[in-house]
Formats: C-alpha cells, sequence, structure tokens
C-alpha cells in the first residue's frame, strides 16, 4: 500500500484554497481602520485604565484631569504629586466637550471611580467616555 496524495486531492484542496482566498481577500481589504476620533478616544481610554491600575496599586486615590481645548491631561495622587502627563493629540476639527472646564476622572484605592462626562467631537461624529462608577470599568462608546 502506497502512502501520499493523489495529483487530483492536492488540486482539489488548492482550489479550495483559492476559492477561500478569494472571497477574503476583498473583505480584508475593505475592513474599517480606525480613524482620528476613535484613535483620540482609545488614548483616553488607556490614559483612565492606567490610572485605574495605580490607584488600585498603589491603594490610594489617583485623578486625571482635563483640559478640553488642549487636549492636555495631567495623572495625579490625593497629595497632588503627579505621576503622569501628556496630550490627546486633536487632529484637525477635533475637540473635547464637557460640562465642567477641566474634567476629571478619580479613581479610588478598591477600584471604584467617580468623574465628569466626557465627548469628543470630530467629524465622523462623536465618542463618549463613560465609567462605571461601581466597578470602575472604562469604555468608549458612539453618541
Amino acid at each position: 500500500m502506497k502512502r501520499g496524495f493523489t495529483l487530483v486531492e492536492i488540486l482539489v484542496v488548492l482550489a479550495i484554497l483559492g476559492i477561500t482566498a478569494a472571497a477574503v481577500v476583498p473583505a480584508l481589504a475593505r475592513a474599517p481602520t480606525e480613524d482620528d476620533l476613535t484613535r483620540a478616544a482609545r488614548a483616553l481610554e488607556r490614559v483612565a485604565a492606567a490610572a485605574r491600575r495605580t490607584a488600585l496599586e498603589r491603594a490610594t486615590p489617583v485623578a486625571v484631569t482635563l483640559v478640553p481645548e488642549s487636549g492636555r491631561y495631567w495623572v495625579h495622587l490625593s497629595d497632588g504629586t503627579t505621576i503622569d502627563s501628556g496630550a490627546i493629540t486633536l487632529d484637525q476639527g477635533m475637540r473635547m466637550r464637557s460640562a465642567v472646564p477641566r474634567p476629571q476622572f478619580r479613581f479610588g484605592p478598591l477600584g471604584t471611580v467617580d468623574g465628569d462626562t466626557l465627548l469628543l467631537l470630530g467629524a465622523g461624529g462623536a465618542q463618549e467616555l463613560l465609567v462605571d462608577r461601581w466597578t470602575g470599568g472604562i469604555r468608549v462608546e458612539p453618541r
């Protein structure tokens, strides 16, 4: 008894692979790319998640303060010590909006959070940074 594959079997497998590739490649080419607004919202989400992680690791309150006009942020401990700062890149036509001049997200040592509402507005729509005050979960949702 001989082992191996016949030429017909190999050709059938190659035909199936070719048909699958022909169907998948155009779908991948149409995959949505992350726009500037979503990229900025995700950057905010990462800053807030890092602040929460720091609050849990150090067992101390940590706050993130934002300046909506410039996209600048500061992460500071309850004693006022700044542990991180930077800026969220706001491309042309993008802006942050909040009901308060300096929105803040305050993370407790047990992971809870209290914060202001923050919207990111751009040509492609709006994204809202939402926090679950009891679990400390942070997410960005289209608005």
